[in-house]
């Protein structure tokens, strides 16, 4: 997990930049001049086309507008203005040669609504034509704690050397469940890995690598640079109306940016005016900001927006409002994002720039055709990485001819999310077209523009999501995605699917621990574990503490380890459990296979909610008996029309481990309330039924296969009843309503059932059903063929 050290893109582009050097910047003929001798040091100045400028003084500027070229000298320089517009070339340093002493940049100005040229105020801007190229000092951008630093250190030890100096200011990430514990300090002195702060830690930063069976997770507070000797600045007043300089890049321009700090940059609630910005740039191929940190913003960390294959890479970004680095309406495609570090990422109050930005993500990412590799979501208010994919771009990229959402994942792997107060991976919830956010499902195709197309397999490769308040991840999708080589701790929750169909969505060769030696730093008014640890729901302490939990899947979990579940006095412990409390359906295609447990309670179901079907019927099947010590056996609830005298109940788990099929069934009545129907076995044992998620025309249950069931309904049964899904491909679900006539017909997918001419008939097999006419009552066997949805209508006049 350490910080890697380049790669080959990287040296081809530093390979590319070093050829560039031995060709002419200039015409022979253009005259080099020096800004001191040539032009005013105040004032409203424009460099002509054609002028090669050496920028050798320091200028105080109230607009600046470089037609021609403006090329740094190499000293300490600074420069101010209200506005800064490139149509030529703005160099300071190469990526060869950089800038080896300070330049200042500083943009002026208080809030306003003036607009230049579609930029606003306040900025450092490139139009077509224009080049900003700035290169500071190569230096680590970041690193992690090599051990522990405790509450009123004054020393911390790191993993790496980084060759920072005394002077620097570094931040120190949060290690807990709140992004607010990330600390800002200067560093006084520097020895190698051992750096002593300007002040001491008000937190403790926790660091350790704690392996199981083989298998380990590292838990260890990232160190951020924030210093660089380029810095582009909002004035000194930007902080009190939130209104610091924004750097644009627009179409035909281009920005070539590393070793630069962005500090009190970025808008507060306005579009487009954001520290860094790529602004429907097309392809911007050979563009970047590498190791660059952005610092106390105001609005996001970056955006890259209508701009395709960028490369953001090792770069540093703390304490902003909204979401940090992101991209923006859906179209974005072959951008980079590696290596980078976030932290401190605020939810904005107003909803502004989009209503997302109240739930605020370190990453926001709007489309899959992206690399986004060992990046680090180090704390924000809400999510660490939000993946949102619209079913086409929207704002001012708003074209039908892309989906986003059925785009193949381009490469996600290497990234650790932690210190969320909500979630460290949230694949759902994309932005409509006027940026609310919906509900999404994923769903890969190999021709993203035929929703009939097969599917493609998005692989999640390497997450680690630790500390997070809720889930580690929750993933949303038809993709049946997998989840390989994970590492999960001290969440709330590990993870969770919602909303598959079909082949499984899957989670494989991970690592799942409950509860690790890091015990967070609790307030001292929350309430806190039996072992004075912060809790991730410190507002309900009883709360279980779960591993991986199933929901309406179908997921499959498989080679994986669970560590460190178990109850306590406090609250119950389960490394496998399924959503509670639920009114919504749980797939009867869960399973386990090949998982292992160390100091662990194999299960843990929550006791079940009145009127709550998902809890009530929340099955999963243990394919080889590495939960339940035989194959093939169903861990069901304390459920009394699906536990027999031939399950065996353990009591440590709150359910039972039983023989037997059960067949998954939807009920749908179309606005008429069915909630409080009876499901009854044929032995008597019954159960009542609650409206599923809150729909009174609807049941979600289960039955033992081929057993009979009766439901007691609390109204006559409506004119229309639909059953659907009968999870369970080939195997018969038995259930008997009372009907009021026999003058109704009943179809599958609108052609005619076959009807038995008794009970005797209807238990041959076969999907069919029987009529009592003596008794009112109409009995059915369904069988689903594929196990997918069916739709069995019932009508009567």
């Amino acid at each position: 997990m350490a910080q890697p050290q380049g790669d080959s893109m990287r040296f081809m582009r530093l390979l590319s930049c070093a050829i560039a050097l031995l060709l002419p910047v200039v015409s022979a003929d253009a005259a080099t001049r020096n800004w001191s001798t040539s032009f005013p040091k105040t004032g409203s100045v424009t460099i002509p086309a054609g002028d090669v400028v050496t920028l050798d003084t320091n200028v105080a500027l109230s607009d600046l507008t470089i037609e021609g070229q403006v090329i740094c000298a190499d000293q300490n320089l600074s420069v101010s203005a209200n506005w800064i517009m490139v149509h030529g070339l703005l160099q300071c340093g190469t990526t060869v040669v950089p800038h080896g002493k300070t330049l200042t940049i500083t943009l002026n100005g208080a809030a306003s609504t003036t607009s230049i040229m579609g930029m606003g105020t306040k900025f450092l801007g490139a139009m077509t034509g224009g080049k900003i190229e700035l290169h500071g000092e190569a230096r680590q951008g970041w690193t992690r704690l090599a051990a522990t630093a405790n509450k009123g250190a004054t020393q911390i030890t790191l993993k790496t050397a980084p060759a920072w100096r005394a002077g620097d200011s570094i931040v120190i990430a949060s290690s807990d469940y709140r992004a607010e514990h990330a600390e800002e300090r200067v560093i006084a002195a520097i020895t190698g890995t051992t750096v002593t702060l300007s002040a001491p830690l008000a937190y403790q930063h926790w660091c350790a690598t704690e392996t199981f069976n083989a298998m380990a997770i590292e838990e260890c507070a990232e160190v951020g640079l924030l210093s660089r000797n380029i810095v582009i600045r909002g004035d000194a007043q930007s902080p009190s109306a939130g209104f610091g300089g924004h750097v644009m890049v627009m179409s035909g321009a281009s920005a070539k940016i590393s070793g630069v700090q962005f500090l009190n940059m970025g808008q507060k609630g306005r579009i487009g005016r954001y520290p860094m910005h790529w602004h429907l740039t097309g392809d911007a191929a050979g563009q970047y900001l590498d190791n660059s940190s952005i610092v106390h913003s105001y609005n996001r960390f970056l955006s890259v927006h209508g701009t395709h294959n960028v490369h953001l890479g090792s770069n540093v970004g703390y304490d902003t409002i909204g979401h940090g680095y992101y991209l923006e309406d859906g179209i974005e495609r072959g951008n980079v994002i590696e290596d980078n570090l976030g932290l401190m990422v605020r939810n904005a109050a107003d909803g502004l720039p989009t209503q997302s930005d109240k739930q605020a993500a370190v990453f926001w990412i709007s489309n899959p055709d992206n690399t986004v590799r060992r990046n680090v979501a180090a704390g924000s208010m809400h999510t660490g990485f939000w993946l949102g994919f619209p079913e086409h771009p929207i704002g001012l990229s708003a074209t039908t001819a892309v989906w986003p959402r059925r785009t193949p994942l381009k490469e996600f792997s290497g990234n650790v999310s932690h210190s969320n107060e909500a979630r460290g991976l949230f694949v759902d919830g994309a932005e409509d077209a006027a940026r609310n956010t919906i509900t999404t499902w994923y769903e890969p195709r190999q021709n993203p523009a035929d929703g009939t197309s097969p599917k493609v397999t998005p692989v999640f490769k390497t997450f680690v999501g630790y500390k997070n308040r809720f889930e580690a991840i929750w993933m949303r999708g038809h993709s049946n995605p997998v989840i390989q080589s994970a590492r999960f701790a001290d969440n709330g929750m590990g993870a969770y699917f919602a909303s598959l169909s079909g082949t499984p969505g899957v989670i494989q060769d991970s690592l799942v621990v409950g509860e690790t030696g890091n015990k967070g730093n609790p307030e001292s008014w929350e309430t806190k574990g039996v072992d004075g640890r912060e809790l991730p729901h410190f507002w309900s302490p009883a709360d279980s503490l779960r591993g991986l939990q199933f929901y309406d899947g179908p997921m499959t979990i498989r080679r994986t380890l669970f560590a460190n579940f178990n109850s306590n006095t406090q609250r119950k412990a389960g490394a496998l459990t399924s959503l509670s409390p639920n009114p919504f359906w749980i797939s009867s295609l869960n399973t386990t296979k090949t998982v292992s447990f160390l100091n662990a309670n194999e299960v843990w179901l929550d006791p079940l909610t009145p009127a709550n079907n998902g809890d009530a019927f929340s099955v999963f099947a243990d394919l080889d008996g590495s939960v339940a010590g035989a194959a093939g056996r169903r861990i069901v609830p304390l459920n009394p029309a699906l536990v027999t005298t031939s399950c065996t109940t353990i009591a440590q788990w709150n359910a039972a481990v039983c023989p037997i099929n059960y067949v998954g069934v939807q009920m749908f009545s179309y606005g008429v309330d069915l909630g409080g129907s009876i499901l009854k076995r044929n032995d008597g044992a019954a159960t009542s039924l609650g409206n599923a998620g809150g729909n009174a025309g609807s049941l979600f249950f289960k039955v033992i296969e081929n057993r009979p069931y009766s439901i007691g309904l609390p109204v006559v049964a409506p004119k229309r009843l639909t059953f659907n899904r009968l999870e369970s491909a080939g195997k018969a679900a038995r259930l008997s309503i009372a009907y009021p006539t026999a003058n109704f017909t009943m179809t599958l997918w609108g052609s005619p059932i076959a009807k038995a001419l008794s009970l005797d008939e209807l238990s041959a097999g076969g999907t069919r059903y029987y009529y009592d006419t003596a008794n009112q009552r109409l009995h059915m066997r369904l069988v689903s063929p594929t196990g997918g949805w069916q739709e069995y209508e019932i009508n009567r006049p």
